[in-house]
């Protein structure tokens, strides 16, 4: 009984001996997460490649014979990355939404489709736009001003044309019926009404000409804007990368509780968007042996970055 009693207490302190073992450890590589974490946020923002986006937050766990997680999360100068990507990923001008059609015109001529090339900018463009680009977003407003204005225009010419055409429809009717002396002074007023129509349309084609001009300065501009901001992601994503795989050949082995065969995984959150416009994470998945290999000078960090596992999820 007493043999039974002693082995029973052996294996319990055993058992309480190894559970704290493991709490330590854990403990342990917490710690040095947390110091690795400080160190991939100090490299990023001094070696930050662009000023509009930065990594705002980083997060770090840790998955049991898998290896260590580092979450970053990237946020643009006015607002949320995803947003920034969103626009580069759909591109300025699929995404700008139509304008509202105008009340349709009964009529046979060129104002029956008085508001078909109506072309606004959305306003939400110019909600998050950046400071290095304030001249599109001001640009835009100014513009939009005065799309504002030609609509309203058009549409008074419309119905100014309705009543034109009314008064031409009348003295067409009364034609039919009236005696010679009423007939000329019903065909002078037919010719006067039909110069105001002429002159209408005019106005009409100027403004229709004004407002495609418009549509393609701003196409112009949102292509430029466009173009900025797939510079501005490249040129952060290239920062990031160069600053991620230099501080793991040079503080990598700061981890030393991590086992060998196991690996570091840096994820940039919500950072990518599909085709769906589903928001996916860029992860890189690093092996702690070749990490160990770049910290003792055996490859460079651009090798480092070259044998990870690069993916969308």
């Amino acid at each position: 009984m007493k043999r039974l009693l002693t082995a029973l207490l052996l294996c319990t302190t055993a058992g309480g001996l190894a559970n704290a073992q493991s709490a330590q450890k854990y403990d342990t590589l917490s710690n040095e997460l947390e110091i690795m974490s400080g160190v991939l946020k100090t490299s990023l923002r001094q070696n930050a490649a662009t000023e509009s986006w930065r990594v705002s937050q980083i997060e770090t766990s840790y998955l049991a014979g898998q290896g260590a997680v580092f979450t970053f999360s990237v946020r643009g100068q006015r607002g949320n990355w995803v947003r920034e990507i969103e626009t580069l990923v759909e591109g300025l001008v699929a995404t700008v939404p139509p304008a509202p059609p105008a009340p349709p015109v009964p009529s046979a001529n060129s104002f029956s489709d008085v508001d078909d090339i109506v072309f606004e900018a959305a306003r939400e463009w110019e909600a998050y736009a950046e400071e290095t680009s304030h001249r599109f977003s001001q640009a835009f407003a100014d513009n939009n001003s005065r799309l504002r204005d030609l609509r309203n225009m058009q549409r008074e010419l419309a119905w100014e044309a309705r009543e034109v055409e009314r008064e031409l429809r009348d003295i067409t009717f009364e034609l039919r019926h009236a005696d010679e002396a009423r007939k000329k002074e019903l065909l002078a007023q037919k010719e006067q009404s039909g110069e105001q129509l002429k002159q209408l349309e005019a106005k009409e084609k100027s403004m229709r000409d004004e407002l495609k001009a418009i549509e393609k300065e701003q196409t112009k501009q949102m292509e430029a804007r466009k173009a900025q901001q797939q510079q501005a992601y490249k040129t952060f994503l290239a920062g990031f990368e160069s600053s991620m795989s230099e501080t793991l050949c040079r503080f990598g082995s700061g981890l030393r509780g991590l086992p060998e065969n196991e690996h570091i995984s840096m994820v940039l959150k919500d950072f990518e968007m599909d085709e769906s416009r589903e928001r996916k994470d860029r992860i890189y998945v690093f092996t702690r042996a070749d990490i160990v290999r770049c910290v003792q000078e055996k490859i460079d960090a651009n090798k480092l970055l070259t044998n990870a596992n690069i993916y969308q999820f």
